[in-house]
């Protein structure tokens, strides 16, 4: 089978299936493995914002989705050129990688199309096996599976009696937004209670929700980040002074993750983003679970 992956983490699952040879065509984002990096590369970005601010960020993709305009320039001759049997694409955000209404409809008769589109940790999963049937790779997906259900059933056992601290897990930092889709259902299995609404988008608030909430735990994980870009924009913010008055400010307790490895992908990674979170919201419990510089006390 030739696989075309529009989704960074079908990509990886894809590669976890032992279906990694038969990935033809990738885009920018898919760098996990390393391996992924060697295959063409059919989606690049419209916008460089390695540089910008997340303010002009923001601001850029705002305007791109007011005049309807893709954030992806995807080389649709290449894909065609590949001969792909299958094409994986997502619905979940059009900011985050190309969605259906970026499709060109040539493509769909040229191959089988699929559509993940998780909300979930329950919708996350259940793409690894569609994905893992799609591919002849059911079995090894239903293992997958179990694993990834193992390690968050252990946390959850774990945090079982335990207070649930007030956390806000911040996808965008300036301006503002809370968590959405899986993330806050990660929080609470990790023993928390976050902000953001499970199974929902992420949604902008001002900093006057935030200190209103007044979480016990901040955690900055601005989405598709570095853990290194993460920790300089909490800082930035930091020293602006507008969250001092949160409990979490005044402890110390605010935190940089490594987002677009773990947080902003739905794939076999959300266990290891369980145990961050895990061991950032409970670290007396949990020790050394934690993926080596996956995350970073900021303050």
């Amino acid at each position: 089978m030739r696989i075309v992956s529009l989704v960074p983490s079908a990509t990886e699952t894809l590669y976890r299936l032992g279906a990694g040879d038969e990935v033809v065509g990738v885009t920018y984002a898919c760098d996990l493995p390393a391996d992924a990096g060697t295959k063409e590369v059919v989606v690049t970005p419209a916008l460089d914002t390695s540089n910008m601010p997340e303010d002009k960020i923001d601001m850029l993709v705002r305007e791109y989705s007011r005049r309807g305009e893709s954030l992806y320039n995807v080389r649709w001759e290449a894909i065609k050129n590949l001969k792909p049997d299958l094409i994986i694409v997502q619905g979940v955000c059009d900011v985050c990688a190309v969605t259906p209404k970026d499709f060109d409809a040539d493509i769909r008769r040229l191959a089988k199309v699929i559509e993940v589109s998780p909300r979930s940790v329950t919708e996350i999963l259940a793409d690894i096996v569609a994905i893992g049937k799609a591919v002849g790779r059911e079995r090894e997906a239903l293992e997958v599976v179990s694993q990834i259900e193992e390690r968050l059933e252990r946390i959850v056992e774990r945090t079982l009696g335990l207070d649930r601290p007030r956390v806000f897990f911040m996808e965008w930092i300036e301006p503002p937004y809370c968590s959405g889709h899986w993330v806050p259902e990660l929080v609470e299995i990790a023993g928390g209670q976050d902000y953001g609404t499970k199974g929902v988008h992420s949604r902008r608030v001002s900093y006057d929700d935030i200190i209103a909430y007044d979480p016990e735990i901040i955690i900055a994980a601005p989405c598709g980040f570095s853990l290194r870009r993460a920790q300089e924009d909490m800082r930035a913010a930091l020293a602006k002074g507008q969250l001092s008055s949160t409990q979490a400010v005044g402890r110390g307790w605010v935190y940089a993750v490594e987002a677009g490895r773990y947080f902003s992908r739905h794939g076999p990674s959300i266990s290891e983003a369980a145990e961050i979170l895990a061991e950032i919201i409970h670290p007396t419990v949990f020790k050394n679970i934690a993926p080596p510089s996956s995350y970073i006390r900021v303050q």
